[in-house]
């Protein structure tokens, strides 16, 4: 993939289904190589059942664009004039209760 696309791009290796520890085929370890091995920029694994690291994930691949979308800022703003300015709310980053959250400010 990287070899084929953007040079810029980021790709995530997702392990589901750790709560099957007993039923496990690839250790943690196996997968961390093969993330190095493979230059890929994440590793996480997860389980949609259990929710583990489901939220997680999510956040992590945030932050890992947003800091690239710094690094980047500089060249972009050179090569566009508009404004293309990407605000992030966090206000409600911190809240632990998702039940009441409501999207896209309706």
């Amino acid at each position: 993939m990287k070899e084929n696309s953007n040079p810029d791009i980021k790709i995530f290796l997702i392990g589901n289904k750790v709560d099957l520890e007993e039923e496990r085929e690839i250790s943690k370890e196996e997968a961390e190589k093969f993330k190095q091995d493979y230059d890929f920029d994440f590793f996480m694994e997860t389980s949609a059942k259990s929710g583990i690291n489901t939220r997680e994930i999510f956040i992590e691949a945030a932050k890992i664009l947003f800091k690239e979308y710094i690094t980047l800022k500089p060249k972009l703003d050179d090569d566009n004039d508009d404004d293309d300015s990407i605000v992030i709310n966090n206000s409600n980053l911190m809240k632990d209760d998702y039940s009441t959250s409501t999207c896209c400010g309706k």
